[in-house]
Parts: structure tokens; sequence; C-alpha cells
């Protein structure tokens, strides 16, 4: 099999009967049981397998191949081809099973065996099996946060810290690192999973930005946040320019490190999913598999800002 040529494919649109959203390849997320049992540090306590399955949470953000192997190509939640992922290469969780751990690696959704991965070592809160390169003894980790715009409370948000340094916005028909001190006073985000190559993301797109113009003009604590599924960095431009989207977006080479905001995605697109700071869900595009649509979290959006302003 040429990999090349069929990792080429992977995210290749399709349109359910309707033609009311776009299905992706690899977006369908696993909830199948974790059949190993954790090793937790002494004293720990262990989790339950139905509190693993029953919360997401519990899995680890991310994994790193620990090393050089065959993993599988996902579509459509089927192994349907293979592709050789380097040691140190990170995946963003999407499932864990016994057959291996599920996750992202860049626009693609591989499967990797459980002993090629670290996740017993993140799962347990202990060192992966790739050392990282420690940060320079003059600057803390802490540092970066100090631009971080805060709460009420004066404490970051847990979508701002998702979202720390990781924003861009269309400039003069460039993106330009997006000044998160701009988010100071927001309290409520929509998550937009989207695409230029879905034509009913295009479809969406007018009253997306009518509603974003009106809703941003009524309650400056509300902010959109484009969350690409773009296939390049490229396209996710041509899109952004295209339909001048005044919002920011995530930088397209930090979508592997957003694993929170990730989950949040439904299994096709476009879809809209509203959130407050700490990343509780006020309303999505997909009850279960149904799909309501994003004109409906748009409507629901309405209904939380004005009862909450």
């Amino acid at each position: 099999m040429n990999i090349d040529k069929f990792s080429s494919k992977i995210g290749h649109l399709t349109a359910d009967s309707r033609g009311k959203t776009c299905r992706f390849d690899g977006m369908k997320r696993s909830l199948m049981a974790l059949l190993f049992g954790l090793v937790l540090q002494s004293g720990a306590r262990s989790a339950t397998l139905e509190e693993i399955i029953g919360n997401p949470q519990l899995w680890p953000l991310e994994v790193t191949v620990t090393a050089t192997t065959k993993a599988g190509v996902v579509v459509n939640g089927q192994v349907s081809g293979a592709m050789l992922i380097g040691a140190g290469k990170k995946l963003t969780v999407m499932g864990v099973a016994a057959d291996g751990v599920t996750g992202k690696l860049g626009g693609a959704t591989v499967r990797v065996a459980l002993d090629k991965t670290d996740l017993l070592q993140r799962a347990n809160g202990q060192p992966g099996g790739i050392p990282v390169t420690a940060a320079p003894a003059n600057k803390p980790a802490a540092a970066a946060e100090k631009s971080a715009p805060v709460a009420a409370n004066g404490k970051p948000t847990e979508i701002q810290r998702q979202l720390l340094g990781k924003l861009v916005k269309l400039e003069n028909g460039t993106l330009q690192p997006f000044d998160l001190r701009k988010l100071d006073g927001v309290k409520y985000y929509g998550l937009m999973f989207s695409a230029g190559w879905c034509e009913p993301c295009r479809d969406f797109a007018p009253r997306l930005l009518e509603g974003y113009r009106n809703l941003r003009a009524q309650y400056p604590e509300f902010e959109l946040v484009l969350v690409s599924n773009d296939h390049s960095s490229a396209e996710m431009l041509a899109y952004m320019r295209e339909e001048k989207m005044p919002w920011p977006a995530i930088k397209y080479s930090e979508l592997d490190n957003v694993g929170r905001i990730m989950r949040l995605a439904g299994p096709g697109i476009p879809c809209l999913v509203l959130v407050d700071g700490d990343g509780k869900v006020l309303a999505h595009s997909f009850k279960g598999r149904e799909y309501l649509g994003p004109d409906s979290v748009l409507e629901a959006t309405e209904r939380v800002l004005r009862k909450n302003h």
C-alpha cells in the first residue's frame, strides 16, 4: 500500500443523506472498555473501570510513542491501513482499549499498541517514556502565564489556560498571534469545529458571521474560536480569508496540544459548542448521535447570554 497516498485521504469529506453535516474520518470517539489494570503510585486511589469509561477526563491528554512502530490508520472507527510512526511522536488521546490507544496525529487518527506508548506512566502521574527538554532555569514555566487573561477571582479559567499562546487571528490577510488580554472578561466561548472542504460549513458561515457580530455587540463576555478540521495550515488560512472570519482560531500546529477542547467535538461538522470558562458544555450541535445543528447552539447562546448578562 502507498501509505503517503492513503494518508492524504484522511479527513476526506462525506456528507450525510440530508446534507446537514460533514462526517470526517477519524473523529468518532472510542468509549470502549479499558481492559487493563492501572498500576498506581503507592497510596494513591485506584480508578475503577466504570470511572475511566464514564469520565474521559481520567484519560491523559496525550501519550508519547516510545519506539518506532507500525500504527493502524483509523477511518470511520475501523483500522483501514497502516503508517510508520517514529519514537517521540505525541498523540492526542481519543480513546483507550485493549487493542491500543486511539489518537490524533496531525490530520490522521491512528491506533498504537499500548506497549509502544507511555500511557501507563502518564496515567500514574509518572514521567513519560521519552524525556523532554527542561525549561531553562532562568525562565520558569509560571512566567508564561503572566500575560494570560484572568477571571474575576484573579486566576485564568481552564479554557484560557488551554488557549494560552495557541491563538491566531486574521489581520491584513495573514494570521497573526492573538493578544490573549482581549479575553479579559470573557466568560463564554463558542468552539466552532469547521473546515473549508465541508460544504455545510460554508453554508452555515454567513449565519454564523451575522450571529457572532450581533452577540459580540451586546455581550462582550462572549467569544468565538475556530477549531479547524482543514487538512493543512494553508487550507485553514484560505478558509478564514474566504469567509472573512473576525474571530480568533487555534493555531493549526497547536491542534494536537488542546486535547480537552478536541474531546468536545462531535462526530461531524459544522459543530458549534458553547462552553463556560471552566469548559462545561452549555449547548452542543449533537445530542448523542442526533444532529441538532449549529443554528440551535446560536439560539441557545443568545438565551444563555441574555439570562446571565
